[in-house]
């Protein structure tokens, strides 16, 4: 379902503000990614820290070995996986992938399937109250029509032994009914006092970002009911059912299908990361003082190499701000990498090179 995927993280619009690109390649980083042979490659790439010097990584569709031979032709894809990290900087950590393994069947998807619907990861959080809560998109294939699949809304994953190995995890999926409203979550969450805010994307047209906040002692039981979205400065934190047939504020006019964000207490500010434009990309920040904005105009800090190859698909940039990078201002990234010719990720070079997360690092200190 790459292709799908492709779809379904439509980079946003180019940056109406621009700079110099400030970032850099961190390529001594990428071979965390290449740590299990059996693993070959996946996009989305979304992280949370679970425990001082423990990161969960979270995946989309993702290539996994049939054979000894560890290459794509004798593979299967599963819809979703993920990864810890043991140690916080990159180039010297160690990562461990799961999946769900049975004897008698392939490799499946880490969180499975129900029925028709599959999930691709959002973002997760650990809270104090409890378990892990993973945001999950719920997917189901149309048939040709759109894309060949449609996000049908989200479900929450909830783990209640993460200090375990992932493989010992067995997640409680707890679905939750559909939005009147065009806007789902959640691609990033941030903590604020007894809150977990989610940023919420609109599916269909520009992704503009809306926030929802769950309080975090009920989000800890799968239990959404108390949640509030934000309807502007107005009127406030409101209920789903007194917001009106518009729908919540959208605070970031374009947000992206995938992005992140985060306080950054270098600056001083919220950062949001995101991927601009469509194919050959760029990435973008922007700033603001509140997760309610004002939001600045995204500026350029980095455009990816692989958008000047031959048939470029770059996408799903987003900050790590719990790893380390070389410098003590930088700020940890990772985009996804693909191409619109399917074939290429069979080559020998885009297996070395296509559908793998690759890191960045952006200066953001003094």
């Amino acid at each position: 379902m790459i292709a799908a995927t492709l779809s379904f993280v439509g980079c946003a619009s180019a940056p109406t503000a621009t700079n110099t690109p400030a970032g850099r390649a961190f390529a001594e980083a990428n071979p965390l990614f290449h740590q299990d042979p059996r693993w070959l490659g996946a996009d989305a790439a979304l992280s949370t820290p679970l425990a001082p010097g423990r990161t969960l990584w979270l995946f989309g569709d993702t290539f996994i070995a049939l054979s000894d031979k560890h290459v794509r032709t004798e593979s299967t894809m599963v819809h979703n996986t993920v990864a810890i990290q043991t140690g916080d900087d990159p180039r010297t950590a160690a990562m461990v992938f799961s999946w769900r393994t049975n004897a008698d069947s392939p490799p499946d998807a880490f969180f499975p399937e129900r029925g028709s619907h599959y999930f691709w990861p959002g973002c997760g959080i650990r809270l104090s109250e409890g378990p892990l809560v993973v945001f999950l998109y719920d997917i189901v294939n149309t048939n040709g029509e759109q894309f060949g699949f449609k996000c049908t809304g989200y479900a929450l994953a909830l783990v209640d032994n993460p200090d375990a190995p992932a493989a010992a995890w067995e997640p409680r999926i707890v679905p939750v009914a559909t939005s009147a409203f065009d806007a789902v979550p959640a691609t990033a969450l941030v903590r604020e006092g007894d809150y977990v805010v989610a940023l919420a994307i609109r599916e269909n047209g520009t992704h503009a970002g809306a926030l929802v906040r769950y309080p975090a002692a009920a989000l800890a039981q799968g239990d959404v009911s108390h949640a509030e979205w934000w309807a502007g400065n107005a009127r406030g934190w409101v209920s789903a059912s007194a917001l009106g047939a518009n729908g919540p504020t959208f605070v970031l006019d374009d947000a992206g299908a995938e992005c992140s964000i985060h306080w950054d207490a270098r600056t001083k500010s919220y950062i949001h990361i995101a991927s601009y434009g469509f194919g050959a990309t760029t990435i973008g920040m922007r700033t603001a003082p509140n997760l309610t904005g004002p939001w600045s105009e995204p500026v350029t800090v980095y455009r990816p190499p692989e958008s000047d190859g031959p048939h470029p698909f770059v996408y799903a940039a987003k900050a790590h701000p719990e790893l380390i990078g070389p410098h003590p201002d930088d700020l940890v990234l990772t985009y996804a990498t693909n191409s619109f010719t399917f074939g290429d990720l069979f080559t020998p070079e885009g297996e070395r090179s296509l559908y793998w997360p690759q890191f960045v690092v952006v200066k953001v200190g003094k």
